[in-house]
């Protein structure tokens, strides 16, 4: 905001611990008060704990000063017409609102009459400055605010979204453009530009920045997820070989939960991992299928006859009288249940089956039992002796 022209000699101006009891005091925690030149109400300053009454002084008066001395800068800066007087406003309103709007330790009043006599400076210069010129530093300034707008908006985009190699290359381009507007007449001064510059160039430095801690946490990132799939991998090839199928399974099911959950890593290195993991579960894999398949073979007898049985069970139905079919359908149960295992594609099928006709039956064993229960016949006889009765003695 004020940055030093060559030209520019600035004074300086330092308070001294007597100056600064004139203007605050630090009372016994630390705390220091700014003290009114007229004699009215103490504004707070701040606290320096742990720390002397004259270190305290002497640490917010440092803060004082060096708003003293940027004053003083811009003070040297209008006398030596290093700059436009648009920029020296500019700096003097900045200076202005924070002498005003902060709380100081030190000679206020003193540092606003330089900032008036300042200003008075600037108004002269003002007027001698030439209008012709205004239009074109005006449009110098607005190319240059687009260039450093977008490096900012590059700057700041997210990293975990950010096309590094078009950002990258965008940024390039933006500082070949920055290099041919300099070469433009007409040149802008010093105080003009470098805010822009700065404002560039910090882009510049926090988008280089993002980019390397980006591809750094990525590195770190891929390095965890290849340690992980490695040990994945290792369990992989130790399970490759064993024939417990129904545990073995259930573990791979949990191995590949695992990798999933891991993440993906540097291209290459993980199509490479992946390649190894599947083919220790296309061992393992590749031999219970095999297992299973000689399995099936010899349990395809098995499904014949309970085939069979089925139809012999189903020509019973629907179970009309069951006292009639139940040493039949116990027989044919048994056989059944002596048939034995059924290749694995089927056993849902056949069981389902099989539920459907006991189920069947055991409701028709109910009805049955419900028409022939003794207590049953009781009860409903009693009722038509009541009733039998009952109209006897009304005839």
């Amino acid at each position: 905001l004020v940055s030093m022209s060559p030209a520019v000699k600035p004074g300086h101006h330092e308070t001294s611990l007597e100056e600064a009891r004139q203007h605050a005091r630090v009372d016994e925690e630390g705390h220091v008060y700014s003290l009114s030149s007229d004699g009215g109400e103490e504004k707070y300053v701040g606290q320096y704990p742990g720390a002397t009454e004259d270190e305290a002084l002497q640490y917010f008066t440092r803060k004082f000063d060096d708003l003293y001395n940027r004053v003083l800068l811009l003070k040297a800066r209008a006398a030596a017409g290093a700059d436009s007087a648009k920029s020296l406003r500019e700096s003097s309103a900045t200076l202005r609102t924070e002498l005003d709007e902060g709380v100081w330790a030190g000679d206020i009043s003193g540092l606003a009459a330089v900032l008036d006599e300042t200003d008075s400076q600037i108004t002269q210069q003002a007027e001698q400055e030439k209008q012709a010129s205004e239009e074109a530093v005006a449009e110098h300034l607005a190319v240059r605010e687009r260039i450093v707008a977008e490096a900012e908006q590059i700057a700041d985009a997210d990293a975990s979204t950010q096309h590094w190699k078009n950002a990258q290359a965008r940024m390039n381009e933006l500082f070949a453009a920055w290099k041919a507007e300099q070469k433009k007449p007409p040149r802008l001064s010093k105080s003009q530009e470098d805010p822009y510059w700065k404002r560039f160039r910090a882009a510049r430095t926090t988008f280089d920045k993002n980019r390397r801690a980006f591809f750094s946490q990525r590195d770190r990132d891929h390095a965890e997820v290849k340690k992980v799939k490695e040990e994945l991998i290792a369990r992989a090839e130790e399970l490759q070989n064993s024939t417990e199928y129904g545990p073995t399974t259930k573990a791979y099911h949990r191995l590949m939960d695992e990798w999933k959950a891991a993440g993906r890593g540097a291209r290459k290195t993980d199509d490479a991992q992946w390649a190894r993991f599947r083919a220790a579960q296309d061992v393992f894999f590749a031999a219970r299928d095999a297992a299973n398949a000689e399995i099936d073979a010899e349990y395809a007898e098995n499904l014949k006859v309970k085939e069979q049985i089925l139809e012999e069970l189903e020509k019973l139905m629907p179970f009309e009288s069951p006292e009639q079919v139940r040493d039949q359908y116990h027989v044919l149960l048994g056989r059944w249940d002596e048939a034995g295992k059924v290749p694995r594609g089927d056993i849902r099928r056949m069981e389902v089956a099989i539920k459907r006709i006991q189920d069947a039956f055991r409701e028709a064993e109910d009805r049955h039992w419900q028409r022939t229960d003794p207590e049953t016949e009781a009860r409903a006889n009693s009722m038509l002796t009541q009733l039998d009765e009952t109209i006897a003695e009304l005839q």
